[in-house]
């Protein structure tokens, strides 16, 4: 494998893990409330407008909205791009940390 093949394969498994990361701030902010993880797909926790698909992009979503809902305008905390990024930084290291990569 040369270091351009590895270089996309460690960001798809980055993205992967931000994607597992997001599904991870959906089940942290829903199960203890007793809400489920699965219906309604993803909204702002103050409007509960349902969020725009181009929108939930990991990490990338919450930068083009700046931190705020598009809606009604209230901020959307840091901590959901930052547990995003951090499973997505998890996973490129494991993925790093195997003898095949």
């Amino acid at each position: 494998m040369n270091d351009a093949q590895r270089l996309v394969l460690l960001i798809g498994i980055g993205v992967l893990g931000a994607c597992l990361g997001s599904f991870l701030n959906v089940v942290l902010h829903r199960w203890p409330r007793g809400e489920s993880i699965v219906w309604p797909g993803s909204r702002c926790p103050k409007c509960g407008h349902a969020i725009r698909a181009w929108h939930n992009l990991p990490v990338i979503g919450w930068l083009l909205l700046r931190g705020k809902c598009y809606d009604c305008h209230a901020p959307i905390s840091p901590k959901y791009p930052l547990i995003e990024a951090a499973v997505g930084v998890l996973f490129v290291l494991a993925a790093l940390a195997t003898p095949w990569l």
